[in-house]
């Protein structure tokens, strides 16, 4: 009886067989993907790619799920048993993957008493529509580099008043990325009645350890002076940036004034009104030495800094935001996802501690199963949650 049941299960003939392959190599992987979206995973990894895949991009899972479908009617056509009850199987975990993360951003949605919307969670469409002035210089270094912005004008129904400003870090680890890199961000402020400056910064090779924030410094310094021109209060220097962005803007407004992290040019020290950091760290020796993507993070800041901690030490703490805390650092607003490749919690977790403990007003937001960079997907429940979020936060302290 058994070697019958047996029989009756095993794959007969090409068909049956390479259903039966296919079925296996889905389940390994959607494996690696499960694990992923439940553990953070060194983004590296095949594991961790593929997670990082499944938890930025809403439709992945969805087309994956088609995928299992079309194996399991052809797998119930052709007979192919084994097929049959893996891809059934498979189809169940899927459902169950993509509905699980939902569920726990509209808990947290709901918690944080946000509406969220969740047919632009996954059909969300965004135009960039704005003009802007691109390539200003507003500095050059003693070394002849110009220092370029783009400037994007508040919308028009506040042309008559003088906005608030937001100065925009890009991200990239403190080795790449460029002014160009999220435009989104920059239209949306402007329609929210800010001046936007999104700036560029040197990097490495060219830069020494301390010129990225200097440049950011000095940025900030050559807004101001041309408050005027472009119609900005200077008592509402908002400063913001992404990842390794996020970080210089906390280093930016916490160490402004402190003469062992001065401007790239002569510009005055300006007091900052905000500061909003999404995923960047605070602690750079802790964030060295605990990541979950040691092979990234460490190399990237090894290039950036010029060594390790146990190198210098000094530049670690130098370079780390959060031993610049005081009774006037300016508010600050961090978002964190909780699945976060790169920065882990314990990031924000410090950060947190260490502007309580000085009484300085912020907000931290852990968002559920959100990865580094999260915001990229413009529709998404975090992102809808983050910009509800930061258009509170600035409005607060913009009046």
């Amino acid at each position: 009886m058994e070697q019958k049941q047996l029989t009756l299960w095993r794959p007969k003939g090409f068909f049956q067989w390479l259903l039966t392959g296919f079925s296996m190599v889905l389940t390994l992987l959607i494996a690696m993907i499960t694990y992923a979206i439940f553990n953070t995973t060194n983004i590296l990894s095949v594991v961790g790619f593929l997670g990082s895949i499944a938890l930025y991009t809403p439709w992945f899972l969805l087309i994956l799920t088609f995928f299992i479908i079309v194996l399991l009617i052809l797998a119930s056509w052709k007979k192919a048993k084994i097929a049959q009850f893996i891809s059934t199987s498979l189809l169940l975990i899927n459902v169950f993957l993509i509905i699980e993360p939902i569920i726990e951003m509209e808990n947290y949605a709901k918690k944080e008493n946000v509406q969220v919307s969740l047919y632009s969670h996954f059909f969300n469409k965004t135009e960039i529509s704005s003009t802007f002035i691109k390539d200003i210089v507003y500095g050059k270094t003693t070394d002849g580099v110009e220092l370029k912005l783009d400037m994007w004008p508040a919308n028009e129904k506040f042309k008559n008043t003088r906005t608030p400003a937001v100065i925009k870090v890009h991200g990239g680890g403190w080795v790449e990325g460029s002014k160009a890199s999220a435009p989104y961000w920059n239209q949306w402020l402007s329609e929210l009645g800010f001046t936007v400056f999104d700036i560029e910064y040197r990097m490495p090779p060219q830069a020494g350890w301390k010129d990225e924030v200097a440049d950011v410094k000095s940025a900030i310094g050559w807004v101001v002076e041309h408050a005027d021109t472009y119609k900005i209060d200077p008592e509402k220097i908002n400063l913001m940036g992404d990842s390794a962005g996020g970080n210089l803007a906390m280093l930016a407004a916490y160490s402004m004034g402190d003469t062992t992290l001065p401007p790239s040019t002569d510009v005055p020290s300006v007091p900052i009104n905000t500061v909003i950091n999404f995923y960047g760290p605070s602690d750079m020796t802790k964030f060295y030495q605990n990541n979950p993507s040691p092979g990234y993070v460490q190399n990237v800041m090894k290039e950036y800094i010029r060594g390790t901690p146990s190198q210098f030490p000094d530049r670690y703490q130098k370079l780390s935001p959060v031993n610049y805390i005081g009774e006037h650092t300016p508010p600050t607003i961090m978002f964190l996802g909780t699945s976060d490749s790169l920065v882990p919690t314990e990031q924000a977790i410090i950060l947190d501690r260490e502007l309580s403990k000085n009484n300085v007003s912020h907000e931290i937001y852990y968002l559920p199963k959100a990865e580094h960079v999260y915001d990229g997907v413009l529709g998404s429940l975090n992102t809808q949650i983050t910009y509800e979020k930061l258009k509170v936060f600035l409005q607060k302290y913009n009046k």
